[in-house]
């Protein structure tokens, strides 16, 4: 009997080492946030246009969430985008926390006109984790200009 109990404790401590639980009632994933990121290039590189991107269905490109400013009474724009570095002639690295399977983007020129916009499917790959318990995910979006 102390043999099953300490084959058991030593199975369960593995789980636990290992970012998951299996539970009498079903399977427990640790509580990790995990992030996307989207390597985006456009389909006919230009110099000079602006990316602006929101992460999910419906929703409004924009630039990055900015910290409310003291005074203001509407909160800033949520984009779901954590972080976006690159440009227009070599692409974009954009950092995500949910990692939807739509993007939505607007690119601008330096003259404020809208260059191109819409929304995009986005196929992501996940590249660490398990399939149970998830994990961080990458995606090669291509836009179209």
């Amino acid at each position: 009997m102390r043999r099953r109990v300490g084959a058991v404790a030593i199975a369960a401590s593995l789980m636990l080492l290992a970012g998951c639980e299996m539970l009498p009632f079903g399977f427990a994933c640790s509580a990790i946030g995990y992030s996307s990121v989207a390597i985006i290039t456009l389909s006919d590189p230009a110099p000079g246009l602006t990316l602006e991107l929101c992460d999910g269905a419906g929703c409004l490109p924009g630039p990055l969430e900015q910290p409310m400013e003291a005074g203001a009474t509407v909160p800033p724009l949520q984009t779901g985008v954590l972080s976006l570095t690159g440009d227009s002639e070599t692409g974009w690295r954009a950092s995500m926390l949910g990692g939807q399977p739509v993007l939505g983007y607007r690119l601008t020129a330096e003259d404020g006109t809208v260059a191109a916009e819409g929304s995009i499917d986005v196929e992501w790959r996940r590249i660490d984790g398990t399939e149970r318990c998830g994990g961080n995910a990458e995606a090669v979006v291509e836009l179209p200009v």
